[in-house]
């Protein structure tokens, strides 16, 4: 019985986190084992006594399997008795748990810390940058914590912490004491001194303020970044090694205060908020905090005025955590020289707070109208406020609680989406206005790759969605990505009731339920954030807030089926639009899928509509004509289906449903009146038209038609037109785009050579070496002044940094200087080297690249790679040794067909 008791804790233990749960009392250990209580409690407090279990005195007693606890913290703990739970919690707490807001604000902040220190053989240099107070030296510390409990440090490695400001006037002796030096190297050093770097090896060398470094000491440290070796001052001929990590921190921009060669060997820079920025829960955190120490420093309890505390809470102290910690430090000495103590107690009143911040009162917003300074809060009382996962839970909470009411039939259905959907707003009011996001890549990134799912969702399914509501679904994926692993063990332990949930949603609203499986599978392809089923409910009901007003067709179901990219989403959303209800859906496929699968992905479709009587298929041709005998969901229905699709017939069979027509004999008339017939005109002037291609894609072209578009200083009398570049290396004059325009010239990345044409590069633009043969040619659309101008335009927006960030999702900065390195190596191990427009345009092409890679949207080759892996084996191991730092920073791996395009490129250059 004792083991099966021991058993069933541990197996709690892992199951659940440790807080004050029944599962770790007593009592109910002894209802699972079918013991009594006393029994249970006895062989638990023996295992206490043998060090195998955790007991926390409160009422009632928590017991924690011991071992369970230790792999937790990484650690021993001190005993294994606590007085209450937060001497527990606090025991269990290692190096970045003790940070206020490691879970949330902070978050971002600790995980690339945490990669930096973790990065094989020595970590990655890592700089923290903001403003002063903001916690970057306790930042700093706690990742040399983390490093001796993840045992990449021992702990007698040293984390040596030195403030450049200090030596600013006096760089020659910050330089001697880093590097050391031989004795006699300058007067007054009379022995051999070691350095810094030489102390700090297998530890931390923290550089703070690192702005202050000169030049000259930023570049000396250059070579033991790129090799870990350095001379001492006195010695350029021995080298001495150092395996210690470095990191630093500054409070001015990076950009314009650092050396651009030292930063690009920083490959973490690190945005540190400001209290200001950070959520009121982490503030209220912090004065906590800071109190606490306080009152168990002078062994007492305090108190505070409650307009002291609006004080602290509502308004931007100087000095962030810093400024905050000295005022509230600075109040409880001025009280405790007045020995105001009342009954033990230290209260802390308005006038207690020091000058500073009581000068600058009169200038913030605090209302002394009407208010009292008499009522005091007991610091004991200032809980910390629950973190934002427990804010989703809440909500999530309350969802669960009003579908076990309405399965009592003690609401109805619209009652529950109602109540649901107030549980999410409340969730949704903390995320714009509550919590402060501070921007990051990874934000930035998500909020791209959730800006263009939205945009083909909608054009899709005719929904409504505003920019505010992107912006929220962003923040809330973010969010979510930063939280899942927490919500996910709330998730287990309520499975069964949401997936009760999630099969009446599915069964009362099978439209909504399937775009927002659409929706997630398009969020987990690009950005590998896998929602659970409550995520999906909330994707449901944002769905149902989003669509249009049109009204679906109850008893008719309508649905386009061609093959091809996104015909069939073209004619159903225009007739959609055009007759003002939502009439047709679309199934789009390609030109190479089985009709098994076409059968298949419209039964599942079929599955999600609700019960109809009569079903309408719209197909272009061939086998789907007999699509229909493969249907299995709800065969009791009329089926009618009609041939040759496009959207004029579309239009006419949607506008005779709406009107309740018979559908057989609105397909036979429709058959009968959409006969075809041409008429031929070879007479015709042809619109002129420029073209822009890009060797990466027609998406790329399209964003370089936007630029020379945004050039334009007045409306042109033609087109600018985004054309596939293979399409024209392969055909030539002999492409229809010949035909139909007067194509005036071609602009673009990688040459087609259409003879004739006229061709100007991007990278010709950027070097600004073909721009007076851009103004000849556009000299058939714009007058001379009009030509001036547009030329200006082009050169600024046709720099290299705002055509890498116009085409790619990603950080032009950075990407470019991945893209450099790149193009380095490539030159080195090539013993080539491209000339100076071919190599801007190079780069060009790579950051699509590593976009297409990122988003896994590689190109496709027409023909079999396998002759060019079998002549050019040499060529693909260089290129792929070069992409080494692109493969570990983007963590992707470049394929043959890419390979191929760098080669044509460097062929034809």
């Amino acid at each position: 019985m004792k083991e099966q008791l021991y058993q069933l804790l541990k197996e709690v233990c892992e199951r659940f986190e440790f807080a004050q749960r029944e599962e770790f009392t007593a009592s109910w250990l002894a209802e699972q084992c079918a013991m009594s209580r006393n029994a249970a409690s006895q062989y638990l407090n023996e295992g206490v006594e043998k060090g195998e279990i955790i007991k926390v005195n409160t009422r009632p007693v928590y017991f924690f399997d011991a071992a369970a606890v230790f792999a937790k913290c990484d650690a021993q703990l001190d005993k294994l008795v606590y007085a209450s739970f937060k001497e527990f919690n606090d025991a269990m707490m290692i190096d970045f748990e003790r940070l206020i807001g490691y879970k949330d604000s902070l978050r971002h902040v600790v995980e690339q810390c945490k990669a930096a220190i973790t990065y094989p053989p020595n970590g990655l240099p890592i700089l923290l940058n903001g403003p002063t107070g903001t916690g970057k030296s306790m930042i700093a510390s706690l990742m040399a914590d983390y490093a001796v409990c993840v045992g990449l440090m021992k702990k007698s490695d040293k984390f040596i912490a030195v403030n450049c400001s200090e030596y600013a006037n006096n760089p020659e002796l910050l330089t001697a004491n880093l590097f050391g030096y031989k004795k006699g190297a300058y007067t007054g050093a009379e022995k051999d001194n070691q350095g810094l770097i030489q102390l700090a090896d297998g530890g931390i060398l923290f550089l703070d303020e690192v702005h202050c470094l000169k030049a000259e000491c930023q570049e000396k440290l250059f070579q033991f970044m790129d090799r870990g070796v350095y001379h001492m001052v006195g010695d350029n001929e021995n080298w001495y090694h150092s395996s210690c990590r470095l990191v630093f921190a500054t409070t001015e921009s990076p950009e314009d205060v650092l050396l651009k060669t030292l930063l690009r060997r920083i490959p973490i820079i690190v945005k540190i908020p400001s209290l200001d920025e950070r959520p009121i829960n982490e503030k209220k955190a912090l004065v906590y905090s800071i109190f606490k120490k306080e009152s168990t420093k002078i062994n007492c309890e305090i108190a505070i005025s409650s307009l002291t505390y609006q004080v602290l809470m509502n308004n931007s102290i100087p000095g962030n955590v810093g400024g905050i910690k000295n005022c509230i430090q600075a109040a409880c000495a001025n009280a405790f020289l007045n020995h105001r103590m009342n009954k033990n107690v230290l209260e802390i009143h308005l006038y207690d707070l020091p000058d500073t911040i009581l000068n600058l009162l009169p200038t913030i917003n605090v209302r002394l109208i009407d208010q009292k300074d008499d009522t005091m809060i007991f610091i004991s009382r200032l809980n910390e406020a629950k973190p934002s996962d427990s804010k989703l839970i809440d909500a999530f909470a309350k969802i669960l609680d009003e579908y076990q009411k309405y399965m009592k039939n003690g609401c109805s259905f619209q009652e529950l989406i109602s109540s649901s959907l107030d549980a999410i707003n409340k969730y949704n009011d903390y995320l714009m206005f509550e919590k402060r996001l501070i921007s990051n890549p990874n934000y930035d990134f998500t909020r791209k790759i959730v800006d263009k799912i939205f945009s083909i969702i909608m054009n899709r399914y005719s929904l409504k969605v505003s920019n505010n509501d992107i912006l929220l679904i962003s923040r809330y994926v973010y969010e979510y990505s930063q939280v899942k692993d927490d919500i996910r063990t709330w998730i287990k332990e309520h499975a069964p009731l949401i997936a009760s949930l999630r099969e009446l949603v599915q069964q009362k609203m099978p439209r909504e339920s399937a775009i927002a499986d659409e929706i997630s599978e398009n969020i987990k392809l690009n950005l590998d954030i896998e929602f659970d089923e409550m995520t999906q409910f909330r994707l449901v009901l944002m769905v149902r807030g989003f669509a249009d007003p049109m009204k679906e067709s109850e008893n008719t179901v309508g649905v386009i089926l061609c093959h091809g990219y996104s015909t069939a989403s073209s004619i159903a959303e225009a007739v959609n639009k055009f007759l003002g209800q939502y009439i047709f859906d679309a199934i789009d496929m390609q030109l190479d899928v089985s009709f098994d699968k076409i059968t298949n992905q419209l039964n599942d479709y079929l599955k999600k509509k609700q019960a109809f009587e009569e079903l309408v298929l719209l197909v272009d041709m061939g086998s789907l004509e007999e699509i229909y005998k493969g249907i299995k969901h709800n065969t009791g229905c009329n089926i009618g289906i009609i041939n040759n699709v496009n959207t004029k017939l579309a239009l006419e069979i949607g506008s005779g449903i709406m009107q309740g027509k018979s559908i057989e004999s609105l397909l036979e008339k429709a058959s009968q009146e959409n006969i075809s017939s041409y008429n031929y005109i070879n007479n015709r002037e042809r619109n002129k038209v420029i073209l822009s291609v890009c060797a990466t894609g027609v998406g790329a072209a399209e964003k370089i038609s936007d630029l020379l578009a945004t050039s334009l200083p007045v409306p042109i009398d033609g087109e600018i037109i985004s054309y596939d570049y293979q399409t024209l290396v392969e055909n030539g004059l002999n492409d229809r785009i010949f035909d139909r325009y007067n194509v005036e010239f071609i602009i673009g990345t990688m040459n087609p050579k259409v003879e004739g044409i006229p061709f100007i590069g991007l990278e010709e633009l950027v070097m600004n070496d073909d721009l007076n043969r851009l103004r000849e040619l556009m000299r058939n659309f714009l007058t001379e002044a009009q030509v001036q101008i547009f030329a200006q335009n082009i050169i600024k927006n046709f720099s290299l940094d705002n055509i890498v960030n116009h085409l790619t999702i990603l950080n032009a900065q950075k990407v470019l200087e991945d893209v450099q390195e790149v193009v380095r190596q490539l030159e080195r191990m090539l013993q080539y080297s491209l000339p100076a427009a071919e190599k801007v345009g190079l780069y060009v092409h790579l950051a699509c690249l590593i976009e297409r890679l990122i988003t896994k949207n590689e190109v496709q080759l027409l023909e079999s790679p396998d002759e060019f892996i079998a002549n050019h084996k040499e060529f693909i191991e260089i290129v792929k040794e070069s992409f080494s730092v692109v493969n570990e920073r983007y963590s992707v791996e470049i394929p043959v067909a890419e390979i191929i395009y760098i080669y044509n490129y460097i062929q034809n250059s």
